[in-house]
């Protein structure tokens, strides 16, 4: 008997000394809906040059979230074991892929309350926005009307050329964008 307590002791101490991490907002429904690629699914984008490129969802996973995962997200990495300090959220993170185009990869991350993150390519393009805060439209986008599009454009502060555009629909995903001179207008 007192084996079994100075074993049960033994784990409890062990137990208090190990650091949990510290989870903070779970991903509601909602905002997981944000994204609405699937696992396998394909969608077609029209290019600058007029091509049709066919991209297929590889990655749909929904992990415990920190700025550690996330880089290692976007450079393809594991996302499923913590870090080793506190965790701030929950996100989904899917990615695109095609393996013959500038944008061999999309990435997109949603956290809670509909902060969202666009990368692109095999480098780290990150595009932040909060999609609670920014909703326009209805807007038309290869001829399609859209209603509930988020639109975020940059130019240069110094030269005005464009630096990025892109249109989001939370029903359809991304429907438009350009960087330089590469762009991929979603085909329906």
């Amino acid at each position: 008997m007192k084996k079994i307590i100075l074993f049960c002791a033994t784990l409890l101490m062990m137990s208090a000394c190990v650091k949990h991490a510290d989870i903070y907002m779970l991903l509601s429904n909602e905002d997981a809906a944000a994204i609405p690629y699937k696992m396998g699914q394909t969608v077609k984008f029209l290019d600058q040059n007029g091509d049709t490129i066919t991209y297929q969802v590889t990655r749909d996973e929904t992990y415990p979230y920190n700025g550690e995962q996330y880089i290692n997200a976007l450079n393809g990495g594991d996302v499923m074991h913590p870090a080793h300090h506190s965790i701030e959220c929950y996100a989904r993170t899917v990615n695109l892929t095609h393996e013959q185009s500038f944008a061999n990869r999309l990435c997109f991350t949603v956290r809670p309350e509909k902060e969202f993150s666009f990368c692109f390519g095999s480098g780290m393009n990150a595009l932040d926005m909060d999609m609670s805060l920014l909703t326009n439209g209805p807007c038309t986008v290869n001829g399609i009307n859209y209603e509930g599009v988020h639109h975020e454009i940059l130019y240069s502060q110094f030269t005005g050329e464009l630096i990025y555009d892109w249109y989001y629909n939370e029903e359809f995903g991304l429907l438009y964008f350009q960087k330089g001179d590469f762009s991929l207008t979603r085909i329906p």
